[in-house]
């Protein structure tokens, strides 16, 4: 079935691609003449001509997204070519850029209105892929390191998320409320407001929604010997079930320009299940972990002749606040904090379980200052700095008593610390940066980032990328970036803990990118885009359960191919399919070299839509994501291939400014399961099946 199906999809694509070629020759020139001189001052800004951007870029606009059924940015993400989802035992969903570290995060940074909103302690944005498609204007996902060359790292990729607060001289910001319902008792409201005056714009956004769900887990990683260690056998204890991965969250975000002067602030209080326990014990359904994110930047813009100042200042508050069960009845092992008088360590049995309360916030200070100067023919000119301050403010360890089992928790945190109480990072950055319009057909951007930090300095990372328009229809592109991804906070300061160890003398992870695209116009609003690229990445860290610490172990060679079509079939619908296909060799210190383990060679997405009339639309989406190596040593069958199509229907009330979308996700309830580590989850981690989701909104 998975082979017809990848078969059927690029039979398709390469219909569709004659047939718009043919098609729509004759009005190609005047269609793109048009679309060039109506974006001619805003498409730098958002990105609507992004195929003659001078990177690797794909761009999904809300309101189409909305007529899909797409419920957050989660699923948004999944139909961005070479873009597969993992997660860990902490339920920390990772978007994976071209199988690159898939048992990592911190491969990518999101950006929210363009604020960096990647938490400090797994250098992780899970928090935020829950974030409700009605919320977002735009998804604009980089792939690959090239894009960023203003004092902020994407190792493998960006993804900027634009709400409604952007505006723009001659484009409506309609004021909405949003109601949502669906599987696993989920339920939403939220809502837009925008308020303008000829200096001031005040932009609002408001969400709230909650769910009930759980997934099938287990055996969990008690039968595969966690906490079996010093002598004490625990694998009878390991147990299956329902893990909680339950969703409880809330979003307030503001959007203030005066003038020059501007203020982006966030509140995001997300809570959600302990999904499959922190020492890899199935917990209870009410243990919890809270990642709360909240952020204020201010910033001041201003254009004087030739030069444009930019400058922004913020803080930002993470924190990463876990409370369970974190072993089952009768658990036994060694007295972690006390010692016979002969210096022995006591043997101790926790018969009611044992608890624990584990609590880290970091604050992330920062401050930027960039110059733009275009007074030199055909340049423009970038220069400034970054700098980031990362310190733990708070840190709380409590644990269920070691010297008697008893389940009381007891305050550990001077003496049974999880997490480095006096971790602080520094980092300064220095940019230079210039765009080079050779001729009105070939442009360049070359530049590069130098960094310093408290810890291993990354040094000069340059950039460079051309861009060639043959003509109208034709267009070239020829890039080479290297970029790098510090350490994160749990990789770096987590001690007291079976599963994972810190270590402060990590090296940051590096890649060097190479990659070409050719990009083929039809008209303005279809084009064909393929995409070669080779990536070089060294010092990635990885740790396992049998070697907890985490070190710079793994370099790998990745090359592979990406194909994406944007257009349609007829002027009543809209198609947008891509194809990717990865590979390459992972190099383990000591190890030898072996294929990528957990990534997927051959990725596939499609979606179409109809519109029946100006009220009344259909639309499908498919997905195949290719089968999985396992990694050296794990004798575990690959992970199954799986395919799942989900399908909408969309009745839009012009008259009225009311939409209503029922979808059905995984129509014909397929399993789907994301890689497991090793000796952890041996059954791996299985995902929901068949969902239904009902949303209506209604825009003032």
């Amino acid at each position: 079935m998975h082979c017809k199906l990848l078969k059927s999809l690029i039979l398709l694509y390469s219909f569709t691609c004659v047939a718009n070629l043919y098609a729509q020759t004759g009005d190609i020139l005047t269609s793109i003449s048009n679309e060039m001189e109506h974006f001619s001052e805003i498409a730098t800004v958002t990105k609507q001509n992004e195929i003659y951007q001078p990177y690797i870029i794909s761009v999904f606009q809300g309101k189409e997204l909305e007529k899909l059924g797409i419920l957050n940015l989660k699923e948004a993400l999944g139909l961005v070519p070479g873009i597969d989802m993992s997660t860990d035992n902490f339920n920390t969903k990772t978007p994976i850029f071209r199988g690159s570290n898939p048992l990592a995060s911190g491969q990518s940074k999101l950006f929210i209105d363009d604020v960096l909103v990647n938490n400090v302690f797994f250098d992780a944005y899970s928090e935020y892929l829950s974030f409700p498609i009605e919320m977002i204007k735009r998804i604009e996902v980089v792939r690959g390191p090239g894009s960023k060359t203003d004092g902020i790292n994407a190792y493998a990729g960006s993804i900027n998320v634009i709400t409604y607060a952007e505006d723009f001289d001659g484009f409506t910001a309609n004021d909405k409320v949003v109601f949502k319902s669906g599987s696993h008792d989920y339920k939403m409201a939220g809502f837009t407001k925008t308020h303008k005056t000829d200096d001031l714009k005040l932009f609002i956004d408001f969400f709230y929604q909650e769910d009930n769900k759980k997934l099938p887990a287990g055996p969990d990683g008690f039968s595969q010997g966690s906490m079996s260690a010093f002598g004490y056998d625990n694998t009878g204890l390991s147990r299956s079930g329902d893990a909680p991965v339950w969703l409880e969250d809330y979003s307030l975000g503001l959007n203030l320009k005066y003038k020059d002067f501007s203020i982006k602030a966030r509140v995001l209080d997300h809570t959600e299940g302990n999904a499959y326990g922190i020492n890899l014990a199935l917990p209870e359904d009410n243990g919890r972990v809270k990642l709360p994110s909240y952020y204020l930047q201010l910033g001041y813009n201003k254009q004087v002749n030739h030069y444009k100042f930019d400058v922004t200042a913020g803080v930002k508050y993470d924190t990463f606040d876990s409370k369970d069960k974190l072993g089952p009845d009768g658990l036994q092992f060694i007295n972690m904090v006390q010692f016979d008088t002969d210096g022995t360590q006591l043997p101790v049995t926790f018969n009611d379980g044992i608890y624990g309360e584990h609590l880290a916030r970091q604050r992330t200070l920062y401050q930027s200052s960039y110059l733009k100067y275009d007074g030199i023919d055909r340049h423009l000119i970038t220069t400034g700095y970054r700098f980031v301050k990362e310190e733990t403010i708070e840190m709380v360890s409590k644990l269920s008593n070691w010297s008697t089992g008893d389940a009381a928790l007891v305050d550990y945190t001077d003496i049974y610390p999880f997490f480095d109480e006096n971790a602080s990072r520094n980092t300064f950055t220095f940019s230079l940066q210039d765009e080079f319009q050779f001729s009105n057909e070939l442009s360049f951007i070359y530049g590069f980032n130098y960094e310093r930090g408290s810890y291993e300095d990354a040094g000069i990372e340059p950039r460079v990328s051309m861009v060639y328009q043959l003509d109208t229809e034709n267009i070239f592109k020829t890039i080479y970036s290297r970029s790098h991804r510090n350490p994160s906070w749990q990789e770096m300061f987590t001690m007291n803990n079976h599963s994972r160890v810190g270590s402060v003398d990590l090296e940051p992870e590096v890649v060097d990118a190479y990659e070409f695209a050719y990009v083929k116009k039809f008209s303005s609003d279809a084009y064909l885009q393929t995409n070669l690229f080779y990536l070089r990445n060294k010092n990635q860290i990885y740790n396992s359960s049998t070697d907890p610490v985490f070190k710079n172990v793994v370099d790998t060679d990745i090359y592979g191919l990406e194909l994406e079509y944007k257009g349609h079939l007829s002027s009543a619908d809209q198609l947008y399919l891509n194809y990717s296909y990865v590979t390459g060799t992972s190099n383990l210190d000591g190890g030898g070299s072996e294929s990528l383990p957990n990534v997927a060679h051959h990725l596939a997405k499609a979606y179409y839509i109809y519109n029946l009339n100006s009220a009344l639309s259909l639309s499908g989406v498919g997905k195949y994501v290719g089968s999985k190596e396992r990694a050296s040593g794990d004798e575990r069958n690959k992970v199954k291939a799986y395919a799942t199509l989900d399908t909408s229907v969309n009745y839009n009330s012009l008259a009225h400014n009311y939409r209503i979308t029922f979808s059905i996700k995984n129509l014909f309830d397929t399993k789907l399961k994301y890689p497991s580590p090793p000796n952890t989850y041996s059954q791996d981690y299985e995902q929901e099946r068949r969902t239904f989701l009902m949303s209506i909104t209604k825009e003032f």
